[in-house]
């Protein structure tokens, strides 16, 4: 490995959902992609849901949620 990194990733999730899961996959998918293309490993990585999103909410504008 080249080096180390720390890092904080902020992320808007839709929900109802696995909120866990689906950070647990962004965690998984950074450290990966940081191995393969800088040849760097995480020794920590903090995954933040910034923002939820409704699966009502997101089609308000193009239809009436009844």
């Amino acid at each position: 490995m080249l080096g180390e990194v720390r890092m904080r990733i902020a992320v808007e999730l839709g929900y109802p959902s696995d909120i866990g899961a689906q950070c647990a996959a962004v965690r998984r998918e950074v450290i990966e992609q940081l191995r393969t293309w800088a040849g760097m490993d995480v020794s920590e990585l903090t995954v933040s849901v910034e923002r939820l999103h409704s699966v009502h909410s997101r089609h308000r504008d193009r239809e009436r949620v009844r």
